[in-house]
């Protein structure tokens, strides 16, 4: 694709390069927060398929696209999540949470993890990692399933039904670390419970040896706009640290009522 002029038939701008603005313009398809596949890129950019391989493997290439190997769907790659991470981590989210997490961190004695939802998976902005040698790293600049991550179960938990059903639409929305497929109906009935609880908990679902719960963070108007994990090894994450954990966010989050205000 060449070099578009004033007169294009498109109406870019001079100096705008072809190639290059189909592949910001199939990068923007992310923002929707759904999996991008060959077919649907095509028929939204109105190019070929063999146009979209191209660009998606010269985008994968650079980490910037990942390709689901049993849907073939494309997502967001660690370079697209890092080039928002990098501006995330100049906002205002990141700074007013440190100090929370930094007391969640000495509070729980494990690692504090701050996320925010993007479709259908979860970014990690910020981590303040435990002082035990045995305790899980940071895990900032990740970009975790939603629905298999306790603050993005946490997260879901705030959205209706609707809303859920588009982030997934399919009736099996992915399997966990383990291979077992997930259900929608049974994520719905988590979200839930979750709803009914007030935290969400993950036993191993992101990755095997790993517990974690998850609580959202409230802005002044009591809306969802971040969550605040905690993980920890199996080893010691068992249901009653989860609950003493849980109780432990709660109690300093409301020791900062201003972190989303």
């Amino acid at each position: 694709m060449d070099d578009q002029g004033a007169d294009s038939p498109d109406g870019r701008p001079a100096g705008v390069v072809g190639s290059v603005a189909k592949a910001l313009e199939l990068l923007q398809m992310f923002a929707r927060g759904a999996d991008i596949h060959v077919n649907q890129a095509g028929r939204e950019l109105g190019v070929s398929r063999s146009t979209v391989h191209r660009l998606l493997a010269t985008l994968a290439a650079y980490g910037f696209v990942e390709q689901d190997p049993a849907s073939r769907a494309y997502r967001p790659g660690p370079a697209l999540a890092g080039i928002g991470l990098a501006a995330a981590q100049r906002s205002d989210l990141r700074t007013r949470a440190r100090a929370l997490l930094d007391r969640i961190a000495e509070a729980t004695g494990e690692t504090a993890h701050l996320m925010v939802l993007q479709g259908d998976h979860v970014l990690c902005l910020d981590s303040i990692e435990s002082d035990r040698g045995d305790g899980t790293p940071s895990r900032a600049g990740w970009n975790l399933p939603a629905q298999t991550a306790a603050s993005g179960k946490a997260l879901l938990a705030e959205l209706p039904e609707d809303e859920i059903a588009a982030i997934f639409p399919d009736a099996v929305i992915g399997g966990r670390s383990r291979g077992a497929p997930l259900r929608r109906i049974d994520l719905l009935a988590e979200l839930e419970f979750i709803r009914a609880r007030g935290y969400a908990t993950n036993f191993g679902e992101c990755e095997p040896d790993i517990s974690a719960i998850g609580i959202v963070l409230r802005d002044p108007e009591g809306r969802a706009r971040a969550a605040v994990s905690v993980t920890a090894p199996r080893t010691r994450g068992d249901e009653a640290w989860m609950r003493t954990s849980a109780e432990q966010v709660r109690s300093l989050g409301e020791e900062f009522p201003d972190v989303l205000g």
